[in-house]
């Protein structure tokens, strides 16, 4: 048998160097059910094998093939963590949400360090269930608005009420304690509909019913009649970008009896002036690095996604942003008013003339709403209210171009509801690039680290070549040191842009500095692979391993290291010299509410024990600068970017007592050996950072040490979880 499945073995390499991964894939299934001992050692390549097989069945859309595989695999590697976690990315990818969550869980259960597994199942309950939905029930403010203006709403035995976007159900529980004649909740979103349906259940509430659906898809007919009262909370930032218009007209033609009422009765959205560099430095590249690359006049902006503004905790900013003007009341809506809502949609331009309380700049007009729960009860977004519910941040119209103003100058703004969400007019001609390079060239103060190191580069280089000679691979999101470097006379440049939209700003950039395009060569997008340098050697390298949410680019890091090795040339420089990996522990009340439920924040019901298991023990896009935490260690040392796989315990001495919330962690960059150090943990730095959930249980004793976790996948990939030391 043993000889028999080593002859399959052989036959199956053979096969895998002729490229046929399919029967080689045959070959080692037929091996290991000849030899069990097959299988533990020829279990590795097996894998590569059948990912390459998987990468040419995915190329050739036969998805159903590749499920076949993958249960062929765990038919033989029942308990293999990495063909589960692949499996589960698989399904993932495929949609297949419920079957994925399986899979990542079974690896996790069967390796807990196993990085991978971890991050891939974070990321689908991100995709279940976003962090909003954690906020906004850990809202007690907006919670206890709400439950008065139901409890003085709610006619017992008689209303039948639908809670439209019901989430995890909380207004209905609200509604219950009033005594309906029925309740109806709808959710687009089978999770929550489900965590709803468990809710409302375990609480007693058999006349509530619960469909995943959304409201603008459903009849009368379907849900019992019409209804006399519509319950919702369907509000973002910019107040209707979660389509509230159409749900409340769709139900009104629909669901709601010609006396009905909604809750909330009217909303009303301001908008306000502001100077806040902060955020001026989020959307616009900003004049000094304009000044810098020789392109005063040229508006540039981010590529936006699909929204027309973005949303930010502005209440956070305290003294890095000051309001240039009152509040303006864009609009006004009666959910109640039928005809009103409908010339809200159709309305095409909403104009408001803000006064300048003073004189100097405003770059950014910041939105927020009123909600007029009933005509008692009103809750509020407002960054300047103390009494402000915390479940929304706040619109930031991302295209104000900067102004300057005079005292009691009248500014107006112009915006219209498009598609029926807010969208702010632009008039002046703007150039777009992608987020990740007006965060880069915006780091200013990286900006000039990397400016300051090109004097001793150029000595460096200096010594093994001609200025004339070299040649330079800069794959920053912006290649500033290449273009430092080809202005001082370097020979060639090879960059990276990401979007086609960054390829025209780097020539127009080149241009305004007189650098001839023929000296370089710019690869577009990210697919591009190793393959793509051939023979090339370069006498330095700039390498960006970071990804803006903070994490660290996999793909782009095994590059750097395949790039240190076969294409520098001997003596050449390589930059970062090195990287280290910070950490700090902390209480954090904004980490805690974003990430788990806490049931006294929602009047006590048990919804925490359904939502709490799309908690994430790692979150990414972390503004330090404006985070408010308590440390309860000084910073300490994790590890460094080249540090190798595996598992190790670090120590960190606890500064103060508490129960902690995360360990922050970020970088410290040192570009060129023995130069100045640059950490990430600063306002306006390019690169966010991430945190590591931590147990909320664990007390930490001040004088004593938390052990530190470290677990490094064979890919580089990393995370830290936190154990306090034994008292």
């Amino acid at each position: 048998m043993d000889e028999l499945g080593r002859d399959y073995i052989t036959a199956a390499r053979q096969l895998t160097t002729n490229g046929c991964y399919s029967k080689a894939f045959d070959f080692y299934m037929m091996a290991f059910e000849k030899s069990a001992e097959m299988k533990s050692i020829h279990e590795a390549e097996f894998r590569v094998v059948m990912t390459r097989l998987n990468e040419v069945l995915t190329s050739a859309n036969k998805m159903e093939d590749i499920f076949i595989n993958f249960t062929r695999a765990l038919l033989s590697f029942p308990n293999n963590i990495y063909i589960l976690n692949d499996m589960g990315k698989f399904l993932f990818t495929c949609g297949f949400y419920e079957k994925a969550w399986d899979y990542f869980e079974d690896a996790i259960k069967l390796d807990s360090t196993y990085v991978n597994a971890e991050k891939n199942f974070n990321s689908l309950k991100n995709l279940l269930v976003e962090r909003w939905h954690f906020r906004m029930l850990n809202d007690k403010i907006r919670n206890e608005a709400y439950h008065t203006a139901i409890h003085d709403t709610v006619i017992p035995n008689m209303d039948s009420v639908i809670d439209v976007g019901t989430g995890t159900g909380l207004l209905s529980l609200y509604v219950s304690e009033c005594s309906p004649r029925m309740i109806t909740a709808c959710d687009g979103s089978k999770v929550m509909s489900e965590l709803a349906n468990l809710s409302t259940q375990a609480h007693g509430l058999d006349q509530c019913v619960v469909i995943n659906k959304m409201s603008t898809e459903m009849l009368a007919e379907e849900i019992g009649g019409k209804h006399s009262l519509l319950v919702t909370e369907m509000f973002d930032a910019g107040l209707f970008g979660e389509h509230i218009l159409q749900s409340v007209l769709h139900a009104w033609d629909n669901i709601l009896t010609d006396d009905g009422r909604v809750i909330p009765g009217k909303a009303e959205f301001f908008v306000i002036g502001a100077k806040c560099d902060f955020l001026h430095r989020r959307y616009q590249l900003c004049s000094s690095i304009k000044e810098l690359l020789q392109i005063p006049n040229l508006n540039v902006h981010v590529l936006p996604f699909d929204e027309t503004y973005d949303s930010e905790d502005v209440h956070l900013y305290g003294d890095d942003i000051k309001y240039m003007t009152e509040p303006q009341s864009l609009l006004k809506v009666d959910f109640n008013n039928y005809q009103g809502i409908l010339n809200l949609i159709e309305n095409d331009h909403y104009e408001v003339e803000a006064v300048a309380l003073e004189s100097g700049e405003i770059n950014t007009v910041i939105g927020y709403f009123n909600l007029y729960l009933t005509d008692k009860v009103t809750i509020t977004s407002d960054p300047r209210s103390e009494q402000r519910a915390n479940a929304w941040q706040q619109a930031i119209f991302f295209d104000k171009l900067p102004i300057q103003v005079q005292e009691n100058e009248i500014i107006p703004m112009h915006f219209s509801l498009n598609e029926g969400k807010l969208t702010m007019y632009k008039d002046d001609p703007i150039m777009r690039i992608s987020p990740e390079v007006v965060r880069f060239l915006n780091d200013t103060e990286f900006i000039n680290t990397i400016s300051g190191c090109i004097g001793i580069a150029c000595v460096y280089l200096g010594q093994t070549a001609e200025m004339s000679q070299i040649s330079i691979l800069d794959l920053c999101p912006f290649p500033l040191f290449g273009l430092h470097l080809l202005k001082r006379g370097a020979k060639s440049l090879t960059c990276c842009a990401r979007t086609d939209v960054d390829l025209t700003f780097f020539k127009k950039v080149f241009k305004a500095n007189s650098v001839a395009l023929s000296n370089i060569t710019i690869l577009i997008g990210e697919d591009w692979s190793q393959d793509v340098f051939k023979d090339e050697k370069y006498h330095a390298i700039f390498l960006d391993i970071f990804e803006v949410c903070g994490d660290i680019d996999l793909r782009l890091k095994e590059m750097g290291q395949h790039l240190k090795q076969h294409h520098l040339l001997q003596g050449g420089l390589f930059l970062p010299d090195n990287v280290k990996i910070m950490g700090q522990i902390v209480k954090s009340n904004w980490l805690d509410i974003n990430n788990r439920l806490f049931d006294e924040n929602v009047s006590n019901y048990k919804i925490s024990r359904y939502l709490n298991s799309y908690k994430v023990s790692q979150n990414f896009c972390i503004d330090f600068s404006h985070l408010e935490y308590t440390p309860l260690s000084e910073p300490f040392l994790l590890g460094t970017s080249e540090d190798p796989l595996g598992i190790d315990v670090l120590e960190a001495p606890i500064t103060k007592e508490g129960h902690s919330s995360a360990i922050l962690c970020w970088y410290v960059i040192e570009l060129m050996k023995d130069q100045n150090e640059i950490s990430t943990n600063r306002k306006h730095c390019f690169i966010d950072g991430i945190v590591f959930m931590t147990n909320p249980k664990t007390r930490l004793i001040a004088g004593r040490t938390a052990q530190i976790l470290r677990c490094i996948d064979a890919d580089g990939a990393f995370k830290f979880s936190m154990h306090a030391e034994a008292t």
